[in-house]
């Protein structure tokens, strides 16, 4: 093995490249980018590619650009929101914000809107994706290119040094930015997978931090490092992982002396990004927050076997339908990213391993590892698993790997030494073309012409099979009613019924009205205690008729209380018995409809002073007899109390032990309200709490020891006459926060 430096190619250095023609390449990869989307190009203000036909993560990466702009000019801490799951905050860092990519578009974003922005994400990741592969490539091409090769004349020095670091460097751009994961990405549009720019990018920094070893190139890696993991949390840390397996490598191939100092450089890159990370993570949960079918999710999110050999181009114009069509047979879950299969692939990285074996052989390597890690923590051929456990099975003994569903994504990684492969095997051949000479024999001649035509037909081979079809797009749009309810100058939060856990239209009327919304879309839903217990919220929340209760639901004094301004009901999607259900609700005292048609109501709901009582987490359903309803709590039960403005009033209730008498806590956060001692049946106790219920929610934790019935079920008490009593007017001087409406765009979805 020569180690020498030249040969180490895992630290190569791209050769100096003039402006103009840098200029110009990353141009063309835009071009490629435009040709790749088209129709998109013609309608970048107003559509997108979405998978289905209807906003889902496309719809989310819009709206994570227009928070991240309004968040960033009003001084918001953009990772963090209260227009999404009012009136609780949420935390943005751990889902798909992505505001590198948003800092990118800037300027798109501010002149022609958030669609316009995402298009150009989407673009920019050929343009930029395809340059910085390029040179990539070009780096590792110059990298003992001329050792033992000089070519004889000035003038094949320079056709030698066009076509190997030209023309096998685009190529590469051609691979990364055009593979099938890539083009899923596209197609499915989650715009942080979409931006596959920042790997090439941060592997170019990386390259560099471990050949110079200077600390400005370790910081800068480290910071490509950092806007890579806050652009994406999946490629940020994979990238992170994969910085092990490179480095350990360019430390194996370097001289003995530099081992060390190639390490140590990598160490310095890992030390800076987790110490720019620290002031983010802190409080935040890394792997706690792990699902509990954390296994079956990376199962689903991992290709098989197949995928590694079977075509994977299932846009293609000629045999895209039929492909589909034998991967719903095979996979019938579904296909989640493409593997960069290609004949012309294959045959590409065969040559550079026969002809390129001492600068291949690296790359290589690291494509086995990321294409090992690919196939998620089981093996399997296709649907079935083997119960052969994959390599990523060892990253879950990691708390923040098991909460990374997506081992999939290994495959973005996967696409850079592929490319780089792609370039040394057509540098195979054009490089034999630049070393003969109009001097030699006739075979070598005619053998020189076959080379140049074989890298053009392996070229064209490539791009035949990575070709896609135009796209259907699909037009963004939110009903101008909607969009009007961002004129009320009061501030108000919206309730858009049914929820739509699964797409993100409501995130796309948001942009229109600028209000608070009750609920919306996030690829990690977070927990929503209001939409649990019994409450009105939970009743038009689910749909659901009125019920014998312990408590009076009102949703007219509830939505009052919450700061809610209007509820917009999508009667397309509603069948005739649950929007009877709703308007039921929906029709009284302080609720008054405003608009409707065919496919939409829209309800205002009077802004007054309200105070109510829900039940929150810990009872068991309700029972009736002719005379009363109560509920049964376990050990633990929470009563939670909404208030518009501060308000004095007493809580009254009605309990009774089961079986003994039993002893009654109540507590509000950590203070302990008090203690009651409750009887058994067939006496009870009435409670009565005088309480200065502040603005907004507040929950009540009832305890009790509990013993088990004949049911199985553990009981403690039951409850009844639940009811809230102003004692006096409310506080006007201390009223519910409600965050302000935002101004609407006046761009698509939202303006003309």
């Amino acid at each position: 093995m020569n180690s020498s430096p030249a040969f180490n190619t895992l630290i190569a250095a791209p050769p100096p490249l003039a402006w103009p023609r840098a200029i110009a390449i990353a141009l063309g990869y835009l071009l490629l980018g435009i040709a790749l989307t088209w129709p998109l190009a013609l309608h970048l203000g107003d559509s997108v590619i979405q998978k289905g036909g209807y906003p889902v993560d496309t719809g989310q990466g819009i709206w994570n650009l227009w928070w991240a702009r309004n968040a960033l000019l009003g001084g918001y801490d953009p990772f963090i929101t209260p227009y999404l799951f009012y009136p609780q905050q949420v935390d943005l860092f751990f889902q798909t914000l992505s505001l590198p990519n948003a800092l990118l578009v800037a300027p798109v974003l501010l002149a022609f809107g958030p669609i316009a922005a995402f298009n150009a994400v989407t673009l920019l990741s050929f343009a930029i994706g395809g340059y910085a592969t390029f040179r990539l490539a070009q780096a590792v091409l110059a990298a003992g290119a001329t050792k033992n090769r000089e070519p004889r004349t000035e003038n094949q020095r320079i056709a030698y040094e066009r076509q190997a670091f030209l023309l096998p460097a685009l190529l590469a751009g051609f691979v990364f930015v055009a593979a099938p994961y890539h083009m899923q990405m596209v197609y499915g549009g989650p715009m942080e997978l979409i931006a596959v720019h920042w790997l090439p990018l941060y592997l170019l920094a990386l390259m560099r931090a471990l050949r110079t070893r200077k600390p400005l190139a370790i910081a800068l890696a480290a910071l490509l490092l950092l806007l890579t993991t806050l652009a994406s949390q999946y490629y940020g840390l994979y990238a992170a992982l994969y910085t092990v397996f490179h480095a350990s490598l360019a430390a194996l191939l370097a001289p003995a002396k530099l081992r060390l100092h190639t390490l140590l450089s990598a160490a310095g890159i890992a030390c800076l990004w987790l110490l720019a990370l620290v002031p983010v993570l802190v409080g935040r949960p890394l792997g706690a927050a792990a699902l509990d079918d954390w296994y079956e999710r990376q199962v689903f999110h991992s290709p098989g076997l197949l995928n590694f050999v079977a075509p994977a181009n299932v846009f293609h114009p000629l045999w895209g339908d039929v492909l589909s069509s034998w991967y719903a047979q095979q996979q019938p879950f579904g296909l989640e990213a493409g593997v960069p299969v290609s004949f012309a692939l294959a045959l590409l990285v065969m040559l550079a391993l026969f002809f390129e074996r001492a600068r291949s052989w690296p790359w290589l390597l690291l494509a086995l590892i990321l294409a090992l890690f690919a196939l998620g923590p089981a093996l399997r051929w296709a649907d079935a698993t083997s119960g052969l456990p994959g390599p990523f099975l060892l990253l879950d003994t990691i708390g923040i790997f098991r909460n990374s569903s997506r081992p999939s994504v290994f495959l973005a990684l996967l696409g850079l030494p592929l490319a780089v492969l792609a370039a040394l095997g057509l540098n195979a051949l054009l490089s034999h073309t630049a070393r003969v000479t109009p001097h030699e024999p006739s075979s070598s001649v005619l053998s020189s012409r076959f080379s140049v035509l074989g890298s053009f037909s392996l070229a064209c081979l490539l791009a035949l099979e990575w070709i896609v079809a135009p796209w259907e797009l699909t037009r963004l749009a939110v009903d101008p009613v909607v969009a009007s309810l961002n004129r009320d100058p009061a501030p108000g939060a919206v309730l858009a019924l049914p929820p739509r856990n699964n797409d993100s239209q409501y995130l796309l009327d948001q942009l229109c009205h600028g209000r608070p919304l009750l609920g919306g879309y996030l690829a990690r839903l977070p927990d929503y205690p209001l939409n649990r217990g019994s409450s009105a919220l939970q009743r038009l929340w689910n749909a659901e008729m009125s019920a014998p209760d312990i408590l009076s639901i009102n949703a007219s004094d509830e939505l009052a209380a919450l700061g809610v301004s209007y509820v917009t009901l999508d009667r397309t999607r509603l069948p005739r018995a649950e929007q009877e259900a709703l308007h039921a609700w929906l029709h009284g005292t302080g609720v008054e409809r405003m608009h409707a048609s065919e496919t939409l109501l829209v309800y205002a709901v009077e802004p007054r002073a309200a105070a109510v009582v829900t039940l929150g987490a810990g009872w068991y359903a309700a029972e009736s007899d002719a005379t009363r309803s109560w509920r049964w709590m376990g050990a633990m039960a929470e009563i939670r109390t909404i208030a518009r403005q501060a308000t004095p009033a007493t809580l009254h209730l009605r309990a009774t032990a089961f079986s003994q008498d039993r002893s009654l806590e109540i507590w509000h956060d950590k203070s302990r309200i008090g203690q009651w001692t409750i009887p058994a049946a067939p006496y009870d106790r009435l409670l009565r709490l005088d309480l200065l219920l502040p603005p907004g929610v507040q929950t009540l934790h009832l305890r009790s020891p509990t013993s088990a019935d004949g049911a199985g079920r553990e009981l403690s008490l039951s409850v009844s006459d639940l009811r809230l009593e102003p004692r006096a007017n409310a506080l006007q001087a201390h009223t519910l926060r409600i965050p302000p409406t935002l101004p609407a765009p006046q761009h698509a979805p939202c303006g003309v």
